[in-house]
């Protein structure tokens, strides 16, 4: 049998042999892996990979020193060389040296785990104090007495990704060893066998219902989480575990309305159902399913890959769960980056396009400030680049080094962010299409030569001079309209009416300086309340609401800036989402580029 990691870590340590545990804590620019955790024995055997070829023999290497010196717990740095490019990439390794002590056991709790594919965190300080521990999902852990780790850990597990965190000045790592994905699998046959088998091999645990007991056996299913048989799928589906981490496949014939209803009121992610065309339209005539459950619905299910034998349909399925579950295009890699997108901005507006872009499986790569002035801070990407990371609804970005790293960080899903305010990657990046998303009411720089297509948004743009497209940003019956000659409406100053109010909402810095203020974007202030100081002089809330907009702390502003935005909603007012605004501009801009991508 093929071992894992914690399993052999559970038979060393049974016999007390060292061993030591090689992880991946970041990458930059090119690597093979972005994460990954490999076991290397005294005599250099490992157990699973970091990515192979030279990385991995230097891995090897150091851990087997480190073992016979009996280190204590280091990180050390390696740097890709490729044929093209010295430097191409550099890997951050984490290697703990693991000294058996005669507590109870701890990689054998691990193993176990595992093996009953229940997921769960293995934690690890990295101030080199040989500490780590283990959270389950069944919420047992080992070697866990701090309370703020233990609800790191559970968050952990929800999100359900490996992060590092810092708690009172100690830095820790958490990984996920067992996939938190789920596959559940209603119906037996063959083509449910196969997926059962390649979802183990993939590390995903798999839950089965039936009405049959012939077709929901532990023989057909060796390594299922639970095997559930009841008179209907109803009542079998009531009986599994479901949250958003599973995904489901139905190949069933008794499968029914009541049984659909009853996963589409759950939280499962995906639901696909195995069958023709035809029988896809005949199940859909059979079935109400509302409209805004159909983006979870796929039948006929998979990946057109040509599938004929159970083993290749399952391999299709599976290959659309890992497209779905991680957000990608599942597209061709040689074939992506010729239709990249480079978006020059990442404030809410720009972030609306993005997001759009993205969801449509489009490569994107944004082009920000080193400190964006931006005050939506909670639905701005550009928030990244003050923090390393941002997230907004549920996508992530990433501040990046350079487009090596750029280029590998949207491979993995995530939108990087580059500063390059002058666009000088561009050239590098070489994109298909350029969104001019800075909005500073006039243009800086881009030009109608900078890349097949070229669209701006709002004024300071001509269409057909600087750009080939525009799109109006100003609220209204033209709002997101395409323009291809000619500018869109000229500024007016005056902001869009919410609730009454206009120039009121957007609060100006009264003086030059350095902003600070000790509220929150959430916050609800009453007017005259101070919210901020620029230098010396008290920022007033200027009506009673809910701050939507604050800009970041420490930047320096001149007198008339921009700097805060309060909405008299209140309480109703929504701060975490992009607006109706952004979504409209962003679907002109995609609609733009979906039919310059027809024609080509």
């Amino acid at each position: 049998m093929n071992k894992t990691l914690f399993y052999r870590a559970g038979e060393l340590e049974k016999t007390s042999s060292p061993f030591a545990l090689v992880t991946i804590l970041n990458t930059t620019g090119s690597a093979s892996r972005n994460q990954g955790s490999m076991l290397v024995e005294r005599t250099g055997a490992i157990t699973s990979t970091i990515g192979g070829g030279a990385l991995e023999a230097f891995a090897r290497e150091t851990a087997c020193q480190a073992i016979k010196e009996k280190r204590e717990d280091f990180s050390v740095c390696f740097t890709v060389d490729q044929e093209a490019k010295k430097g191409a990439g550099e890997v951050s390794l984490f290697i703990q040296v693991v000294k058996h002590r005669k507590e109870s056991p701890f990689f054998g709790v691990a193993k176990e785990w595992e093996q009953k594919s229940i997921p769960f965190v293995f934690g690890f300080s990295l101030e080199n104090t040989s500490s780590r521990f283990l959270f389950s999902s069944t919420f047992e852990s080992v070697g866990l007495s701090d309370e703020a780790l233990r609800e790191h850990a559970k968050k952990s597990l929800e999100e359900g990704f490996d992060k590092r965190i810092e708690i009172s000045g100690a830095e820790h790592f958490l990984t996920l060893p067992v996939p938190v994905t789920n596959v559940l699998l209603i119906g037996g046959g063959h083509v449910n066998q196969a997926i059962a088998n390649l979802s183990h091999s993939l590390g995903y645990g798999f839950q089965v219902v039936e009405t049959r007991a012939e077709y929901a056996s532990s023989v057909l299913f060796p390594y299922a989480k639970s095997i559930v048989v009841a008179p209907t799928l109803e009542e079998g589906l009531q009986k599994v575990s479901i949250n958003r981490f599973t995904y489901t496949v139905v190949a069933s014939h008794t499968f029914d309305q009541q049984a659909l209803e009853y996963l589409l009121a759950s939280s499962t992610a995906y639901i696909g159902i195995l069958g023709s065309r035809l029988k896809a339209r005949m199940l859909f005539e059979r079935i109400s399913v509302p409209a805004a459950q159909k983006d979870r619905l796929f039948c006929p299910v998979g990946l057109d890959l040509g599938s004929e034998t159970p083993s290749e349909i399952a391999l299709s399925v599976l290959a659309q769960i890992m497209k779905e579950k991680n957000g990608r295009t599942g597209k061709s890699l040689r074939n992506l980056a010729k239709s990249l997108v480079v978006v020059r901005g990442g404030g809410d507006l720009a972030t609306g396009v993005i997001m759009r872009l993205v969801n449509a499986g489009l490569p994107v790569v944004v082009l920000e400030t080193e400190k964006p002035t931006v005050i939506r801070t909670t639905v701005s990407f550009a928030q990244a680049m003050f923090g390393g990371k941002a997230k907004v609804e549920d996508m992530l970005a990433q501040k990046c080094s350079g487009v090596e790293e750029a280029l590998t960080v949207m491979e993995r899903g995530i939108v990087p962010l580059l500063v390059d305010p002058q666009g000088l990657f561009l050239e590098e990046l070489n994109p298909l299409c350029i969104v001019d998303a800075i909005l500073a009411k006039k243009n800086l720089g881009t030009t109608i030569e900078d890349a097949p297509l070229v669209i701006a948004l709002g004024p300071g743009f001509t269409a057909g001079k600087d750009c080939h497209v525009v799109i109006e940003t100003k609220r209204g019956h033209s709002l997101g309209r395409v323009i291809r000659e000619g500018e869109a409406i000229a500024n007016s100053g005056i902001p869009g009416i919410i609730a009454g109010f206009g120039r009121e909402r957007v609060i100006h810095s009264p003086a030059a300086g350095i902003f600070i203020s000790d509220h929150k974007i959430g916050d609800l202030v009453t007017i005259g309340e101070v919210i901020a100081h620029v230098g010396e002089t008290e920022v007033l809330a200027t009506l009673d609401g809910m701050i939507r907009g604050l800009l970041n702390n420490g930047l320096s502003v001149p007198t008339g800036f921009k700097i805060a935005d309060i909405d008299p909603r209140g309480l109703e007012a929504d701060f975490t989402t992009v607006s109706d605004k952004a979504k409209a501009i962003g679907g002109s801009v995609l609609e733009v580029l979906d039919g310059f991508l027809a024609k080509r």
